[in-house]
């Protein structure tokens, strides 16, 4: 150890309170890092095992595979391990759910447990091919109930479309609930996953165009009841059960997990194999997969903004204590510097410093970091499984990762170095006469002039800083790039949340509302009083927090040129749906796909409250005018961004539209090549041309707004057109023949909500099947969401204690320098109410200077932390104004608050003694 390490030890075992400061800033620095490293770790991993949990460890799926896929897959030295679901048979099981009357029956063999989500509720997985494992919602859903050890008796076969069955249904209703089938077999085999052929009478019966061809009789034994499978579609015919597979043959039809050797060959094997299906995305994202690299340039672009901001607030905070340490040395360095001591070897100085006492701070600060984020995980870890509506009641909690840790070890040494580099610099660039006298950071000017305001607002006090703030700009400048540096931190955090938040919410498809249930009109229309005596009951059913009814009409609408924004009128959905109308298009306007909503009474007011719109301009019956949805997002496959789009260019313009005017006994096919209508008979073959001027309305709709703000009860991504529901006769220029009333609903427990509201619909006589549970599909993408709100709102926490421990270390320390002036001061009289004008100046003179260099700097970083979230999808630069306000006012209140702790503190002090010392 040379003579210089030596002196630096010294030093610091002489100065062992400062010593110990610098070491629990050290200490503080590393936990914040470890933890926020350490956070994104436990996250990861938490999402990691909720996937595999809830949807199953596999890589990739592909559904009504052939012989051939499966040949593919399972010859391949690619694959790691695959699970297998062989397709059996439908067997009629006496579901009380219209829609869904079936078991399905599949042979399942996996190689390794969890690849598929599997999840055994009692009982065991079948051994043979006599053994059967039927799904709970069996019984919750479909009102079937069998118990282990029931032995149940099948008729097995394949579902068939009945094209005598379709005709009668077509007689009495022409829409399917399913989808309409223009062209049909006597015959024909549907698919193993296609939805229920099915539609209501008059009288609210299912009527159904299918039945099942049986192929065999078997006897099972139920051995045991698993959960509801993620991989069984929410409109799928049939219950999954599982047994022993039959023997595979060339026609057995598979469903196919497989998880690859290496998991980053998924994409690639799919597409040179062309086996279609999907891909795990979910699970490979957080694993590091992607295919896309605009995601990664997402990533990888906000991950630079974060470590940037932790570093920039970590070394402001560290360089504050060796600031201290420094000062205190300046001296001592003069006289080093006056035996010889080169201003390289000081440097050295000062880093064998750092590096002393990172070796100590570093490993307490890791400890600490986890220590802290294991509590914190102990404390609201468990929280999150109440997001989570599903069998996966795992809390979170921390997740030591040697990566995380070594990570931010690197990351706080670093920060280290860098914050002892900058004082070590500036105390090496003066002279050793300097240094012994210290009277560097005093500039002399001969006429300093103080403002009047200044002199007339705080009198001799003020000016007195003033003219000290002009000497000795130094000793404020570290004070104002403290609270500099605060601004931009918690602005540019606070700016990194909400873009983050927002632009996971766009991403992630999930409907606004948690329920929807359809009430259709049969024979007995109702009016609106029904509809709204339902909604009524509806929204005052415990869980329920809100609840609206639409009425919706889609049509093709015709957008005027005009009326389109210029980057949009080149948009190729214009030709989609030029292409999909078989109505000619009006001249000089784009053909637009849209949904009229006709909204409950209540709620079309509340809209026009949010956008302070008058009731009488928007609800008069004989000129109605209608709010305009338009900010549609669409996924580009080959830029892997997802695109937004809006169309209008401003809030009042006209849209047209044409309809077809009903004709009895008939109904309308398509435009023919001479442009004329073809109606086809619904009880024969026959079909009939009609001129389209003679068949043909045109309707015009006012649109008075136009808004960008997705209300919940709007599940379509396409222009949206909001009316009154009591216009309706008004808006379309007719009575609809048949009305549905859609019900969006929202509620505070989605599973206490549903079984609520399953009991309100019992009790009214309403049909169940009409119900359907959307949280349930979207409750994965909807705990993400909320995940990483809560994480992110965290980092803003993170950052403004760092900020806010900058502030106070900085003013601190700059008034614990100023200590023998203020003694100075007292001795030739100024008094505490002096001093305390004095130093409110010096805090407005802060926060200014402060502010008009710190939010200038964080709408930058806002504007990078937007160019990096663009890199994904498509979204909209903005200030967050509620943070700048905040900002403002808490630079403010954390200096004021700063001050008076301080001074409180010097008011102690025996002016004599404070004179005399000469290591302030």
């Amino acid at each position: 150890m040379n003579i210089f390490n030596k002196v630096s030890l010294q030093s610091m075992l002489k100065n062992k309170t400062r010593t110990i400061v610098t070491i629990i800033g050290i200490m503080l620095s590393t936990a914040l890092i470890c933890s926020v490293t350490t956070s994104f770790a436990t996250i990861k991993q938490y999402a990691i095992d909720y996937y595999e949990f809830t949807e199953g460890k596999w890589h990739g799926m592909v559904q009504n595979a052939d012989a051939e896929a499966y040949d593919i897959i399972d010859n391949s030295d690619k694959i790691k391990d695959k699970c297998v679901l062989s397709y059996i048979g439908y067997a009629d099981i006496g579901s009380s759910n219209d829609f869904k009357p079936y078991l399905y029956i599949s042979g399942f063999k996996e190689d390794e447990e969890g690849i598929a989500p599997i999840h055994i509720t009692s009982g065991r997985l079948p051994e043979n091919k006599n053994e059967i494992l039927l799904p709970d919602h069996l019984s919750d859903n479909g009102e079937v109930n069998y118990k282990e050890g029931d032995v149940i008796i099948l008729d097995i076969g394949d579902r068939k479309l009945n094209k005598e069955i379709l005709d009668d249904i077509r007689t009495n209703n022409t829409q399917l609930s399913s989808f309409d089938i223009t062209e049909a077999t006597d015959s024909f085999i549907l698919k193993q996953d296609s939805p229920l052929i099915a539609s209501e009478d008059d009288d609210g019966y299912v009527l159904t165009a299918e039945n099942i061809d049986v192929r065999v009789t078997r006897k099972y034994t139920v051995v045991g009841i698993y959960e509801r499978p993620s991989f069984e579609e929410y409109f799928s015919p049939g219950y999954t059960a599982l047994t022993v597979p039959d023997e595979y043959t060339e026609d057995t039809q598979y469903t196919i997990f497989y998880r690859m050797n290496r998991t980053s060959d998924i994409y690639s094997f799919v597409k040179d194999n062309e086996l279609g299906g999907r891909v795990h995305t979910n699970l490979l994202m957080f694993k590091g997969i992607s295919r896309y690299e605009s995601f990664y340039g997402v990533v990888y672009g906000l991950i630079s903004i974060v470590i940037g901001l932790i570093m920039f607030g970590s070394i402001m905070l560290i360089f504050n204590a060796f600031s201290i340490s420094v000062s205190e040395r300046t001296k001592q360095f003069g006289l080093l510097s006056s035996i010889g001591a080169t201003k390289k070897q000081l440097r050295k100085m000062v880093r064998y410093e750092a590096a002393a006492l990172s070796i100590i701070g570093i490993p307490f600060g890791i400890l600490l970091g986890l220590a802290g984020m294991w509590v914190t995980f102990l404390a609201i870890g468990s929280r999150f499984t109440l997001f989570i509506w599903s069998s996966y009641n795992v809390p979170m909690r921390v997740c030591i990762s040697p990566t995380a840790i070594i990570a931010a070890c690197i990351i706080a040494f670093i920060t280290i170095i860098v914050s002892a580099w900058i004082p070590s610099r500036r105390a090496t660039k003066i002279s050793a006469v300097e240094a012994i006298r210290q009277n560097s950071d005093i500039k002399q000017k001969k006429n300093i002039r103080t403002p009047k305001i200044i002199y007339k607002i705080f009198g001799l006090p003020g000016m007195l800083a003033h003219k000290y703030f002009k000497r000795s700009k130094k000793k404020y400048r570290a004070t104002i790039i403290s609270l500099f540096m605060s601004i931009v931190l918690f602005i540019s955090a606070y700016s990194f949340t909400v873009y983050l938040v927002s632009a996971v919410n766009d991403t992630n498809s999930t409907f606004g509302m948690d329920y929807v249930f359809y009430m259709y009109d049969t024979e007995e229309k109702h009016d609106e009083k029904f509809y709204n005596d339902l909604l009524t009951k509806i929204r005052s059913t415990e869980y329920i927090t809100d609840a609206a009814y639409t009425y919706e009409h889609h049509d093709f609408v015709y957008v005027n040129e005009n009326d389109i924004r210029t980057e949009s009128i080149d948009n190729q959905d214009f030709e989609m749906y030029e292409e999909m109308n078989s109505l000619p298009s009006a001249e000089g306007c784009k053909t637009l796909h849209s949904s009229l909503y006709f909204l409950d009474d209540e709620h079309f007011r509340q809209l026009l409250q949010n956008y302070s719109l008058s009731e009488k301009d928007f609800m008069d019956k004989n000129a109605p005018r209608g709010i305009a949805f338009d900010d549609l997002l669409s996924f580009d496959n080959e830029t892997g961004r997802t695109v937004r789009t809006k169309i209008f260019n401003k809030d009042d313009f006209v849209l047209s539209f044409k309809e077809v005017n009903e004709m009895d006994d008939y109904y309308f096919s398509y435009v023919n090549e001479e442009g004329k209508a073809v109606f086809n008979s619904i009880n024969d073959s026959l079909s009939k041309e009609v001129p389209l001027e003679e068949c043909i309305r045109d309707t015009d709709v006012h649109i008075g707004k136009v808004i960008s703000e997705r209300p919940f009860y709007i599940s379509d991504n396409k222009v949206v057109l909001i009316y009154p529901y009591s216009m309706i006769n008004e808006v379309l220029g007719y009575e609809p023949e048949y009305i549905s009333a859609k019900y969006s609903i929202n509620s505070s427990d989605i599973k206490g909500g549903y079984n609520k509201l399953l009991n309100l619909f019992k009790n009214e006589d309403l049909p169940k099947t009409s119900f359907i549970n959307y949280a349930e599909g979207v409750e994965s993408n909807r705990s993400v969401i909320i995940i990483i709100k809560v994480f992110a709102y965290g980092f803003i926490i993170l950052i403004s204690l760092i900020a806010a421990a900058n502030v106070f270390n900085t003013i601190t320390t700059n008034i614990n320098l100023r200590r023998r002036d203020f003694a100075m001061l007292k001795s030739v009289g100024m008094d505490d109410k002096g001093m305390r004008k004095m130093l409110n100046f010096e805090c407005i003179l802060y926060g200014t200077k402060a502010l008009i260099y710190g939010l200038p700097v964080s709408v930058g970083v806002t504007y990078l932390i937007y160019r990096s979230i663009r890199r994904g999808i498509d979204t909209e630069f903005f200030i967050p104004w509620t943070a700048v306000g905040i900002a403002v006012l808490s630079v403010f209140i954390v200096v004021f608050v700063t001050m008076m702790f301080s001074m409180n503190k010097i008011k102690k002090d025996n002016p004599i003694d404070a004179l005399k010392n000469e290591n302030l």
